[in-house]
């Protein structure tokens, strides 16, 4: 099992959350869908064959939300500070 967090961009309602969740729990390799408000974001339990997030960003935006960029962590796991990750 995999996870993925996605970081929405602006303000999110309860039933916009709602209907999200229910729009990403339908697809093939989703196991669940949880979303958290502070800040906004969605918490997906993937399996083996899960979209990639490339396909929940894209069904989210179906829904009327928006993603923020996916950060990417160093190769050698270590940051100068400078990027934030």
């Amino acid at each position: 099992m995999k996870n993925e967090t996605l970081t929405l961009i602006g303000t999110v309602c309860a039933e916009t959350a709602e209907r999200a969740c229910a729009r990403l729990k339908v697809l093939p390799g989703v196991l669940d869908a949880t979303f958290f408000a502070d800040p906004a974001r969605l918490c997906v339990s993937l399996d083996d064959a899960a979209p990639s997030r490339a396909e929940l960003e894209t069904e989210l935006a179906r829904a009327g939300l928006l993603v923020e960029a996916e950060r990417r962590t160093h190769a050698s796991g270590g940051c100068c500070g400078g990027c934030g990750s």
